[in-house]
């Protein structure tokens, strides 16, 4: 897929949706805080398991919305005040014990900088000379992590405890500001502590759940779903077996089609309304500064002006199972997916003579 329109004219084309509402996005926050705390006591004061599952469920659904919303205020996009994006951020990543401060590192300047490049973002898929050198243990995992059961642990392991929540050193090289990295870390985790602490006490009094059960329906479970959605949203995002990955940052840089290497998945409208329109995602990668209420009609000029041009399928259940078997490793030399055997299992996705001549 390749078209004559340039990034710069996409841009220019969706400029007008750039502009924050306060008043709107302090309604959207206040109601997805309002349910999140809804379902946090439903946990503690229904009886009924069914309905602790459900609140458990629930807890996890607005875990996820909520770190839509920090995403937003993470690239300054949310509201029209600065200061206020970034406590909105702190307090909607909290609920996911995700430091705001390190999440602009992975994702403002990782992710948006060098979309779809080897070893810096999310589901970035493994070479087949990378996966041989694995041992066998480590190799395992990442056939698991490539199925629907592994996502939750993918996200939770390579994504968040490797760079959304522990301020290591590899992760900091702005020396002078490492104070906001730890004081970030430090308000996650006193609110990860207080919470396990909070389970721990309601589960030790309670006559009919014990501590672990507690833990389970306060922490566990809610992960497990918000690592899911966010893990899973991710996944669709960026992975496709017409979608390219990039070896270095040069070759990704003379590509230049965010619209190739970014999926607009369809999903029903309700999906679209309770996920904060997550997976109107070429608009955003077009221009960050579009909040999550926008994007829509971004998206919709987006397709407008590039038809065929832009990567887009609806969403089912059975494709994205064909997408998860095909796309397993990648050929970064000949730009093909492979299977965990090296066989290939889509098309060149890159013309590599056009591509050698334009580089």
């Amino acid at each position: 897929m390749q078209n004559t329109i340039n990034i710069s004219e996409l841009r220019a084309s969706v400029s007008m949706f750039t502009k924050s509402n306060t008043h709107r996005a302090l309604i959207i926050f206040a109601i997805d805080m309002a349910i999140y705390i809804a379902s946090f006591f439903g946990i503690i004061l229904f009886e009924s398991l069914v309905m602790k599952l459900l609140c458990s469920i629930v807890f996890g659904l607005k875990m996820a919305s909520l770190f839509v919303i920090a995403h937003d205020a993470a690239h300054d996009s949310y509201t029209e005040n600065k200061l206020l994006n970034r406590v909105i951020g702190r307090l909607a990543f909290l609920t996911s014990f995700h430091n705001f401060s390190l999440w602009l590192i992975a994702h403002n300047r990782k992710h948006h900088q060098l979309t779809n490049l080897q070893g810096v973002n999310s589901w970035s898929p493994l070479s087949k000379s990378d996966y041989d050198k694995l041992p066998i243990w480590r190799q395992k995992l990442e056939r698991f992590y490539r199925t629907p059961a592994g996502i939750s642990l993918n996200y939770l392991v390579e994504r968040w405890w490797k760079d959304k929540f522990f301020p290591y050193q590899r992760l900091i090289k702005d020396k002078e500001k490492h104070l906001v990295y730890w004081l970030d870390f430090s308000l996650v985790s006193t609110f990860l502590f207080a919470q396990i602490i909070f389970w721990s006490y309601i589960g030790f009094y309670s006559n009919q759940y014990s501590v672990l059960g507690m833990l389970t329906l306060g922490i566990f479970i809610p992960m497990i779903v918000f690592c899911f959605l966010v893990g899973f949203s991710v996944y669709q995002q960026h992975t496709h077996e017409q979608v390219p990955w990039f070896k270095t940052r040069s070759e990704r840089d003379q590509y230049g089609h965010v619209e190739d290497i970014t999926v607009h998945v369809r999903y029903p409208k309700w999906y679209n309304v309770v996920s904060h329109n997550v997976m109107e995602h070429t608009a955003h990668h077009v221009d960050p500064r579009i909040p999550l209420y926008h994007l829509p009609a971004a998206q919709v000029v987006i397709m407008e002006l590039l038809g065929d041009d832009m990567m887009t399928i609806s969403f089912s259940f059975q494709d994205t199972l064909l997408t998860m078997k095909r796309c397993k490793l990648y050929d970064y030399d000949n730009h093909c997916w492979l299977d965990f055997n090296g066989d290939r299992t889509s098309d060149y996705l890159l013309d590599q003579q056009q591509f050698a001549i334009a580089a």
